[in-house]
């Protein structure tokens, strides 16, 4: 199986010479609207696809996203943080916590009196029961694009690209059929 890639320039140069012509008001409302909306649509798509692709529910991954708008770049940014086990819903049984869709950690524990209990956190002990005990974490949404940044860049780029050249022709029509 073979893919092409096929683009067509005729479209970047006809944008370009339409957005030219445009007052820089406008041209300045239609870049901000254009950006906005190719901001929204990449964000959207990333939690989409990382929720997929580290199993976790998409809410998570954009709890931890940072996004921005800065001249001519928009700017998606994903905290290097781990999500906690009892964010995923971590239940304690016989062995330890288990976790649906990530399996057994076994071992681990909900602690049974603590303000951590109330809030569900999972913790395990590392050696010997004098030894204290760490929190455990989940996945992290900035590791899964670390381990493959090709599948992620790429998804990224070519959404960001198609999109923000519709709605910034969308934006010059509307902006023109205003006045």
């Amino acid at each position: 199986m073979t893919v092409s890639v096929h683009f067509d320039a005729s479209d970047f140069d006809r944008v370009a010479r339409i957005f030219a012509r445009l007052p820089a008001d406008m041209q300045a409302v239609a870049f901000r609207r254009a950006a906005s909306r190719t901001r929204s649509v990449v964000e959207r798509n990333y939690a989409r696809f990382a929720s997929r692709h580290i199993k976790v529910a998409q809410r998570l991954i954009k709890e931890r996203m940072r996004s921005s708008l800065d001249g001519g770049a928009v700017e998606l940014a994903v905290r290097s943080t781990n999500i906690p086990l009892h964010e995923i819903g971590a239940a304690q049984r016989g062995y330890g916590v288990h976790v649906r869709g990530r399996g057994r950690y076994e071992g681990a524990f909900i602690p049974s009196t603590s303000a951590r209990r109330a809030s569900g956190y999972v913790l395990k002990r590392q050696g010997a029961s004098r030894l204290p005990v760490e929190m455990m974490f989940g996945p992290n949404p900035a590791h899964a694009v670390v381990r493959t940044p090709r599948e992620y860049e790429d998804l990224l780029g070519e959404i960001a690209r198609t999109e923000y050249r519709v709605v910034l022709l969308q934006q010059v029509a509307y902006l023109l059929s205003r006045d």
